[in-house]
């Protein structure tokens, strides 16, 4: 299988241990921060989650996935805030462990994950997306993605090869 980190993260940034080192956002939970100087604003935290989702889909689309089953569902926290959509909610309300979820889904699925209301994995035989801590997702496929991974890197995030630390 051909697995990849795909991050906001650029690599040039990490020490020899793999340690990234510049002050960065982690998570939804940072909008309103200052980073680096700069503050993270809720349009350029939803700039990220939005290329992170295109990321999913664009891995799916090329592999002729429709759906992926949610595993280790932990439901986290149902405090939602007024960027929350009421398909996220209606999601995380009925969403089960071993469900198959529609592609047509899945960006809200991916919200609910990078936002932390939820955890779980995202499987198919065929592929995978695991999202770890502090914004870093793991996406594994059988078939080599070099479009998807070009049009990826365009859309402005990075893409390494990496083992997701998540795997079962």
């Amino acid at each position: 299988m051909y697995e990849y980190r795909i991050t906001k993260y650029n690599p040039a940034f990490r020490n020899s241990n793999g340690t990234f080192l510049k002050d960065e956002w982690t998570s939804y939970s940072d909008v309103g921060g200052t980073f680096s100087g700069v503050a993270l604003s809720l349009d350029d935290y939803l700039l990220i989650e939005s290329q992170y989702i295109y990321a999913v889909i664009s891995m799916m689309e090329y592999s002729g996935i429709g759906k992926l089953s949610i595993k280790g569902l932990e439901l986290r926290n149902d405090d939602f805030d007024e960027n929350t959509t009421d398909e996220m909610m209606r999601l995380f309300q009925v969403i089960k462990s071993g469900e198959k979820i529609n592609i047509v889904d899945i960006p809200s699925i991916c919200r609910l994950i990078l936002r932390e209301y939820i955890w779980a994995k995202l499987e198919e035989e065929t592929m995978f997306v695991h999202f770890g801590y502090d914004y870093y997702m793991y996406i594994g496929l059988v078939q080599e993605p070099r479009e998807a991974i070009e049009q990826i890197r365009n859309g402005g995030l990075f893409v390494e090869k990496y083992s997701s630390p998540y795997k079962s």
